[in-house]
């Protein structure tokens, strides 16, 4: 018949992803690995919050060389050859909330008898044997051999930090407006977010996950003023970070350790969907308080958006009871389930220290 190039056309053609899905689960469920689900969404609620550990591969290099013998046949389906694959792999630490192994495998697959799956049957297996070299690779197997970790243990601070210590305010703000007016946008290289005064030595609290692993931050204040911080601590389980810059002589707020009820009043801020939103104020209530993966959150149905994250939660005195960090998402539409860490872990987690 002569060569032609092989396209892969994704979802709907002539190969798909749930393909290599059950043939990743299959593989692995026959080594004896406990696998609770198989989805290219990473947050399938079905299966992945039941997991240690989520497994991302990415296919960077195939080859296939094949033939269809039974073609005069009638059959022009059927076929026989080789699939050569490569596959960088990324294990990701649920728990831990950081990847915690990185591994490249490059395997192929021979199929000698003429078989009816036909091209994609041979990549396919090539998938399949780039799974068996993974299970087999010691970085992999230091991790996912041994007993299974409770992942509903309350998460604690390691301790291995010295303390910070700084001024930290022992009355609230008195107001929300206040409260505006000491909340920051904070931008890195990877976006923005929102951040807050907490002392008067010109620290300020926010998301790991905003600083996004850079050293310095740009803080910008609701008068359009803008400067530069030094991100001094984080901590990536908890998703909190320390940054330094200057006061500017405003008002530190009070982060609460008193509980306050469910049902009560509470107020974001932070910069919803765009830097030009910056100190935005919204309203809602306590809605409930959650255990995930060990850390415990304040859940709201206060209205929060990408950039509020590391904004605080504050009383109507403007005293900061959380954290902005995430919400449930469907499509690009808000569900009124925004969860919050709570403020006064942040200090804990970060090591710092009042004086």
């Amino acid at each position: 018949m002569g060569g032609y190039p092989l396209t892969w056309r994704g979802r709907g053609g002539e190969l798909s992803t749930e393909e290599f899905d059950d043939a990743f689960r299959d593989e692995l469920k026959a080594l004896g690995y406990d696998v609770v689900s198989t989805s290219s969404n990473l947050f399938d609620e079905d299966g992945d919050s039941r997991a240690e550990y989520l497994i991302g591969g990415t296919i960077t290099m195939m080859t296939v060389d094949a033939c269809y013998p039974n073609s005069g046949l009638g059959d022009s389906h059927s076929a026989k050859g080789t699939a050569l694959m490569e596959v960088e792999w990324q294990m990701y630490d649920r728990i831990e909330r950081s990847v915690v192994a990185k591994v490249i495998t490059r395997q192929g697959y021979k199929q000698g008898k003429t078989d009816a799956a036909g091209v994609s049957g041979l990549i396919v297996a090539a998938f399949g044997e780039n799974v068996r070299a993974l299970a087999a690779n010691e970085a992999m197997r230091k991790y996912l051999v041994g007993a299974r970790r409770d992942a509903s243990i309350t998460r604690v601070p390691s301790g291995g930090q010295p303390p910070i210590v700084m001024s930290l305010p022992n009355q609230s703000a008195k107001n929300l407006s206040t409260a505006v007016g000491s909340t920051v946008l904070v931008q890195s290289g990877s976006g923005h977010g929102s951040g807050f005064l907490i002392s008067r030595d010109g620290y300020f609290l926010t998301n790991n996950h905003v600083v996004a692993g850079a050293k310095y931050v740009k803080l910008r204040w609701s008068d359009g003023l803008e400067e530069l911080g030094e991100v001094i601590r984080v901590d990536k389980g908890r998703d909190v970070a320390l940054v330094k810059g200057a006061a500017r002589d405003r008002t530190p707020l009070r982060i609460s350790e008193q509980a306050i009820a469910v049902g009560s009043d509470i107020y974001a801020i932070g910069a919803p969907l765009d830097p030009a939103f910056q100190n935005s104020v919204t309203k809602g209530i306590l809605s409930a308080r959650r255990i995930e993966d060990g850390y415990s959150y304040l859940q709201s149905d206060v209205a929060v958006n990408p950039g509020n994250s590391g904004g605080p939660l504050v009383t109507a005195q403007g005293d900061v009871i959380g954290i902005t960090v995430k919400g449930v998402r469907i499509g690009e539409a808000s569900q009124s389930i925004n969860f919050f860490i709570p403020a006064h872990e942040a200090l804990e987690f970060l090591s710092i220290r009042g004086k």
